[in-house]
């Protein structure tokens, strides 16, 4: 039997104070297939947004049924006052063609939830993120957000803590450097980057 496994944690800044986390499960038959798991995931994810809420939409395959989901609310008039704040160009171009109002986190610093999909989930619900090419707005997207919705399927579960499947690539940028360390994250270690 396969398991469609729409997780929700809070934002970074949260996890860090020990806040409980939530999740939600469903499960559906092996019949189902993957692209059908996630678009239930991501359906799931969706009824966290509340009419005027700012959200975070998030990209990939996963994300990109959440956000169809979202035009489609908004199109019934079942959501209203959205703004969204999108993590790719792709997701840009998806929201616009929906319909969905969109704005950046210059003109919106604060959202209230933000959905995306992960690369990897542990047993601990800890998430790896990153791998694809809007890895630094997703980041910051996230984390300008209140609420961080995960939206996962059972190909994404990986049994032990650490990097399963491949690489996590390191964006260094000198846009806001000072930012991370002022707030008291993690520096990287000497000798993890190779150029």
């Amino acid at each position: 039997m396969a398991s469609l496994v729409a997780r929700s944690t809070f934002s970074a800044r949260t996890v860090r104070s020990s806040a409980p986390r939530r999740s939600v499960k469903a499960f559906a038959s092996a019949a189902v297939s993957q692209d059908e798991l996630k678009k239930q995931a991501a359906w799931k994810a969706v009824e966290y947004i509340k009419s005027g809420m700012v959200v975070g939409l998030g990209t990939g395959s996963t994300a990109a049924f959440a956000v169809d989901r979202i035009g489609e609310l908004l199109k019934s008039g079942e959501l209203k006052d959205i703004i969204a704040v999108p993590t790719s160009v792709r997701t840009f171009e998806q929201a616009t063609e929906l319909g969905i109002p969109l704005a950046t986190l210059d003109t919106q610093p604060h959202i209230n939830v933000a959905i995306d999909g992960a690369d990897e989930v542990d047993p601990n619900l800890d998430v790896v993120k990153g791998r694809g090419g809007a890895l630094l707005r997703e980041k910051m997207v996230e984390m300008a957000s209140d609420l961080f919705v995960c939206i996962v399927d059972d190909s994404k579960m990986v049994h032990r803590d650490g990097l399963q499947q491949a690489a996590m690539p390191a964006r260094i940028v000198p846009f806001c450097h000072g930012v991370p360390t002022s707030r008291g994250w993690p520096r990287i270690p000497r000798g993890w980057l190779r150029g």
